[in-house]
């Protein structure tokens, strides 16, 4: 590596000979990298400069640190996504309404093929997930982890491991927020419009599949514009 490289543009020069090393030597999840110790010696960069490109590395899920055993590519994953989609939440409501949207297109586009993929099992599955949802709801009890299983095993079946990793992101962005509630949203009115949805996809109607979850969606359209029209007299009300 050139000695001439100092600083910001040293680091980054670290930072693209690891990844062009997981690339060139076909690394796979899982797969071992050289160690730090290694990397020092084969760049001739000193430490810190090693140290901070793989820190960058793992804060965008490139790599796994695990000390003690040294550094592993990681799966693929939506950390760094993650990360920003929470952190523009907190002051962008605009956020809020793009990512809904963004589900809303995701959800609806790949539908049909998981009303074609899905079988008996994920069916009665998903009618039990169904019955305790219903149970948690006449005990007073929360529900939203019932309602990601849900769309979780509805998706599962297509078994694309890139698509729900996203869908997992878009759940655990907006129950940051999950404080900011519907006040008047009805706990049965929603727990139906899952029964609708299910009865749609057994009888493999891809169509009314569709429209159904619209129809569910629509209560997060609503609680997204309550949460931007509060958003909104907030800073008004902060700038006065």
């Amino acid at each position: 590596m050139s000695n001439s490289l100092r600083g910001p543009a040293l680091y980054k020069a670290v930072f693209d000979y690891i990844k062009q090393y997981i690339i060139d030597h076909n690394l796979n999840p899982g797969d071992a990298l050289l160690s730090e110790g290694q990397l020092v010696d084969e760049l001739g960069v000193g430490r810190s400069s090693v140290r901070e490109a793989v820190k960058s590395l793992q804060s965008v899920g490139i790599i796994d640190v695990q000390h003690g055993n040294g550094l592993f590519v990681r799966e693929l994953n939506f950390d760094s996504t993650l990360a920003t989609f929470k952190f523009g939440m907190q002051f962008d409501a605009r956020t809020v309404a793009e990512l809904l949207q963004i589900r809303i297109w995701l959800e609806t586009a790949v539908i049909g093929d998981a009303v074609e993929r899905i079988n008996q099992s994920d069916l009665d599955r998903l009618d039990l997930l169904l019955a305790k949802w219903e149970t948690c709801i006449a005990n007073g009890r929360g529900y939203i982890e019932l309602d990601e299983e849900f769309h979780h095993i509805l998706y599962a079946v297509l078994e694309n491991e890139t698509l729900m990793p996203l869908f997992d992101a878009f759940w655990v962005a907006f129950a940051s927020l999950e404080n900011n509630a519907i006040p008047d949203a009805d706990p049965y009115d929603e727990l139906q419009t899952h029964h609708r949805i299910l009865d749609a996809v057994k009888s493999r109607d891809v169509g009314l599949a569709r429209k159904q979850l619209v129809r569910h969606f629509q209560s997060g359209q609503k609680w997204v514009k309550r949460y931007i029209e509060l958003a909104n007299a907030e800073k008004k009300a902060n700038s006065i």
